[in-house]
């Protein structure tokens, strides 16, 4: 939540909430860094009561973030209706399913360990508003970072999911020009042969897609400010 959106509290309340925002965004952090060596180094790198450990506890941090922010807000209500996916993102699925030996297909096991990410991403926009003052450099910085940890992500589900059945993909690097590629609607000779991974590839591209308009709104809003300024 903007910092300005609580600026009738208290400043420890204010700065306890920029505090939690910071530790939101590296507990995303720690979780991309982990679901990375899992991925390239092999399962079993990390050992599965240690990585359910970490999931546990940044879900724990994710759900007092989000309830301190609740009992912060006037509007209550609105607030939880409007920010309900964050509640549901910082639920411990993986340690649910562990709990109760339930089996789930390798895509579905990438998905819930990286549902984190969205309330990271979250956290990063609000950091990103607290050095911009251009609501139209806000969306541009935010919607770029966005898109390129979601490139990198893409790339590591395509690897995993790719890896062992498409003939085309050699190794990471070739995940990472895939996606790159794919993001970019430029194609890219490496053909996705799973469902999971044809997916991927159509989100990548409507996400490469729509930033070009955001990209062209920005440029113009730059230049006729511009042109205000000499006139």
């Amino acid at each position: 939540m903007p910092v300005s959106d609580l600026k009738r509290k208290s400043r420890r309340q204010l700065l306890i909430a920029r505090i939690l925002n910071v530790i939101v965004l590296i507990c995303s952090l720690v979780i991309f860094m982990v679901l990375s060596i899992e991925i390239l180094q092999g399962p079993g790198i990390i050992p599965r009561k240690s990585y359910l450990m970490i999931q546990l506890l940044i879900c724990i941090i994710f759900f007092f973030d989000f309830w301190f922010l609740f009992f912060l807000k006037e509007r209550k209500w609105h607030y939880f209706i409007t920010h309900i996916l964050f509640l549901v993102v910082s639920i411990p699925y993986l340690n649910i399913i562990d709990w109760f030996g339930i089996e789930v297909s390798p895509f579905m096991n990438i998905l819930l360990r990286s549902i984190l990410l969205i309330r990271g991403g979250y956290g990063m926009v609000i950091m990103i508003t607290w050095f911009t003052t251009s609501k139209m450099t806000n969306l541009l910085l935010s919607y770029i970072a966005i898109l390129l940890g979601s490139s990198y992500f893409g790339s590591l589900a395509f690897f995993s999911l790719e890896k062992n059945v498409n003939n085309g993909l050699r190794d990471f690097g070739d995940a990472v020009w895939w996606a790159c590629m794919d993001v970019t609607t430029v194609g890219c000779d490496i053909e996705p042969v799973t469902s999971e991974g044809r997916i991927l590839g159509v989100i990548l591209a409507v996400m490469g897609m729509s930033v070009f308009p955001i990209l062209t709104a920005y440029i113009t809003t730059r230049f006729q400010q511009k042109m205000q300024n000499k006139s």
